[in-house]
């Protein structure tokens, strides 16, 4: 029972606009009198027309999951004998991605759909060692992992656990090396009695995972190495 528990928490870390400013320009005209010489012309300096403050890039939030059938995590783990795992994508639709979940003890397969404003975990199966293609099952749950705007402060409310976007530029370091600028999400548990903490970098992913419960030791895993196609 245990064990199933520790997987169901570290499963659900599977679980990232560009605006146009727009420069008007304006001109003037004169006009003469009759009857008169027409003046010699003089140069005229234009006034300098201010440029408009530019529009940061909104950040996507594809960039912090870059998932492409192929690309390949692996993490090392620590305070608990499953928190060592590999995850790659195996499968893609359109928004769906099918993720592969190895921790030694199980094969987890999980369903990633990627929305405009948020990241949802919508299907889950455990001892899933088939290469399987499971894009077209039926949702089976609703973990939302990650949710716009990528601010500080930030939360949602997901399968009664409290998620919040607790930092935007946490410093972390682990085996694959030293990651700055990323983003730390923890979630609450519905028992009240423990939490997860998520670090995740644009371009990489998943950096690092924590769970922690009262009176129990940390499970940590941490990104070891990982390969991109």
């Amino acid at each position: 029972m245990k064990n199933s528990f520790v997987r169901i928490r570290l499963s659900v870390l599977l679980l990232s606009c560009i605006l146009l400013n727009t420069v008007f320009l304006t001109g003037c005209t004169g006009r003469q009198q009759n009857q008169e010489p027409a003046p010699v012309p003089t140069a005229v300096t234009p006034e300098a027309t201010p440029s408009p403050t530019p529009t940061p890039e909104e950040e996507s939030l594809e960039d912090f999951f870059p998932y492409k059938v192929g690309n390949r995590w692996e993490y090392e783990g620590e305070g608990n004998e499953y928190a060592s795992f590999i995850q790659e994508v195996v499968f893609q639709e359109d928004n769906r991605y099918q993720v592969a979940v190895d921790n030694g003890g199980t094969v987890m397969a999980n369903v990633i759909e990627f929305y405009k404003d948020r990241i949802v975990n919508t299907y889950r199966s455990g001892e899933a060692y088939e290469s399987k293609n499971l894009l077209g099952q039926p949702s089976n749950l609703n973990i939302i992992i990650l949710e716009k705007p990528l601010e500080k402060g930030t939360f949602w409310i997901s399968e009664e656990n409290r998620y919040e976007i607790v930092d935007t530029n946490a410093s972390v370091t682990v085996p694959a090396g030293q990651f700055d600028n990323c983003i730390a999400v923890k979630v609450n548990f519905k028992d009240q009695t423990s939490h997860m903490l998520f670090h995740y970098k644009k371009g990489i992913g998943l950096i690092q995972s924590e769970f922690r419960s009262e009176g129990g030791d940390p499970i940590t895993s941490r990104l070891k190495k990982y390969s991109f196609q």
